[in-house]
């Protein structure tokens, strides 16, 4: 337990400072912070979607009568050069704007830390009845890792996007499919896109807000939580069992992990505080 906290519980019980009550407050999700991430994750994947509708639909119809027209003794890889180096160009055209995004993640991160402290002196208030700084010299760290977690998988957005589409046209061209086939099987693999930079945000957002409550939680003493999940229809089974009961910080649970560790996951770790001051 950090020192300078032990003195201040010290200091106050000597003042006779009545206690505060023993039941925490609850401990948020910050879902505005998820949010936003979400709303830039999403503004990529449409300019990305934007950038393939623009260049690469009108080339299209050329390559099917490529392909359609070619002898067999002609050379088989032209269409091939123009589709990749029209790949290419739009990896170059996105690239600003994956660079801005990964930016902004850095500034999410700072968003969930904030928004993680405010929940932890609310704890220290209505418990307490204290404030205290800490040094918290793991935070650095933890945002780091963040940053760099989240760089590669924005980056990963128009790599695996690009190469799908690519795939697409490619097998369309090899099947004979027609301009409309080919496109609207492309257009489909967008929401692939959508749904995987939506995942990232959450899961991304709860992992980095449930290191930073074990840290600051396990900083002040608090050894113990209970596990708390949103209470809806998307709860999977596993959670669902855990809801309400008790767990260590140093023994997580073997199936999820502790709240926020699962893909995905939305539950939080609502501090046992039983105790604490005596």
């Amino acid at each position: 337990m950090n020192k300078a906290f032990l003195e201040k519980v010290r200091k106050r019980k000597f003042a006779n400072i009545k206690k505060k009550a023993k039941i925490p407050p609850k401990w948020l999700f910050p879902k505005n912070a998820e949010k936003s991430y979400d709303k830039a994750l999403y503004s990529l994947v449409k300019d990305l979607k934007d950038l393939i509708k623009q260049y690469l639909f009108p080339e299209i119809p050329s390559m099917i009568a490529e392909v359609e027209m070619k002898m067999p003794m002609d050379r088989q890889d032209d269409y091939l050069d123009r589709l990749n180096s029209l790949i290419l160009y739009i990896r170059d055209a996105i690239e600003s704007k994956v660079n801005n995004t990964v930016s902004y993640a850095g500034l999410i991160g700072a968003e969930i830390a904030r928004f993680n402290k405010q929940q932890f002196e609310k704890l220290q208030q209505s418990v307490f009845g204290i404030d205290i700084f800490l040094h918290e010299p793991w935070l650095g760290d933890q945002l780091e890792l963040f940053a760099n977690q989240n760089t590669q998988l924005i980056t990963s957005i128009p790599d695996q996007e690009l190469e799908r589409v690519s795939g697409d046209i490619q097998r369309g061209l090899q099947q004979g499919l027609r301009y409309s086939d080919i496109t609207q099987k492309i257009q489909k693999s967008f929401g692939i896109s959508h749904r995987k930079a939506k995942l990232i945000a959450r899961d991304q957002t709860a992992k980095l807000n449930s290191s930073l409550t074990r840290l600051r939680q396990q900083e002040i003493g608090i050894e113990e939580y209970i596990w708390q999940t949103v209470e809806d229809e998307r709860v999977r089974q596993t959670h669902r069992h855990n809801n309400g009961k008790r767990f260590r910080w140093d023994k997580p649970p073997p199936i999820t992990g502790h709240p926020g560790n699962d893909v995905n996951c939305r539950c939080i770790a609502r501090p046992v505080i039983e105790g604490l001051i005596e």
